[in-house]
């Protein structure tokens, strides 16, 4: 896909979104975001269409004149252990995104690219690789979504002919993030309280800076490549040692909290290697954090 091309983007309001945009933006590309509302920092010349993927027209002509679609759009539950949010997972993550690609293959559309979860993996001590299975052990009315989602778009684009690109992530990070355990720490730290860690901090991930999710993007995207990429750091990082990192960077204590029990152990950290034929080169966590902390500091743990 060349620069000048016009991407339709879903999402373009969210964390990876945003950063994704302007990027895409630098490099040439057109943007025309498909949402419920247009994104606060969508520009100027950034076309916009009106969309929800839970009750969306597949007959629709949202898309005419698009040369490719980024699909970053999810719908991730608040409660994890809600059977509430089954259904919605379902009819947003799987079925909304089957609806979007029957409009896409109705356009102009040549190529699509996805992002799902590489938390969807089977549990595994090894680092799994594309071809490993998926079947999460936890968060499985998102996930599992998530993996309909894959085997829908897979479906449709292999019997209709569009090119589909999958991007599995791992825990993305990067500045102005605004929720989850890192985001929480991160302003801890950055306000001189304690950081707080439930248990031993045994929960970990491979964390990938959003930096890296979108030159990812952008390199399947230019070179139109199809089939499933894990996009991740290749190292498990845990909570204790975030932790450990935040104080050296900022001085912050670290306050351990025994009394809520053990948290579990997460997910491992991804094989990448696919990724990197490309040409990618994640970002060390260390180099990471600084960006998020603008501090200084010497640490970078498993950089």
């Amino acid at each position: 896909m060349k620069p000048g091309a016009l991407l339709a983007l879903t999402g373009g309001s969210g964390f990876i979104g945003r950063h994704f945009a302007d990027a895409a933006r630098a490099r040439g590309y057109r943007i025309r975001h498909l949402g419920r509302q247009r994104p606060a920092a969508a520009a100027e010349g950034d076309e916009f269409r009106s969309l929800d993927l839970s009750s969306l027209d597949p007959n629709a002509s949202l898309l005419k004149g698009c040369d490719a679609l980024v699909h970053l759009a999810a719908y991730i539950p608040r409660n994890h252990e809600d059977p509430a949010e089954a259904a919605r997972c379902w009819n947003v993550n799987a079925l909304g995104t089957l609806g979007l690609l029957e409009m896409a293959g109705r356009g102009d559309v040549a190529y699509v690219v996805q992002t799902s979860s590489a938390n969807a993996y089977a549990p595994t001590s090894l680092s799994p690789d594309e071809g490993s299975a998926l079947f999460p052990s936890s968060r499985g009315y998102y996930l599992g979504s998530k993996i309909m989602q894959e085997i829908y778009a897979e479906q449709y684009c292999r019997t209709t002919g569009l090119t589909l690109g999958t991007l599995r992530l791992g825990s993305v990070y990067g500045p102005g993030q605004e929720s989850g355990a890192l985001g929480n720490m991160v302003r801890a730290a950055q306000a001189g309280q304690p950081i707080q860690v439930i248990g031993s901090g045994r929960f970990g991930s491979d964390l990938v800076l959003v930096d890296d999710v979108v030159e990812a993007l952008l390199l399947v995207l230019e070179r139109e490549s199809s089939g499933p990429f894990n996009v991740g750091s290749g190292i498990r990082t845990s909570i204790a040692e975030l932790a450990r990192a935040l104080t050296d960077l900022t001085g912050s204590p670290i306050h351990q909290d025994m009394s809520s029990g053990e948290s579990d152990w997460g997910f491992p950290a991804l094989n990448i290697e696919r990724l990197k034929a490309l040409g990618y080169c994640p970002t060390p966590i260390g180099t990471g954090l600084r960006a998020m902390l603008p501090c200084g500091g010497e640490f970078a743990p498993n950089a």
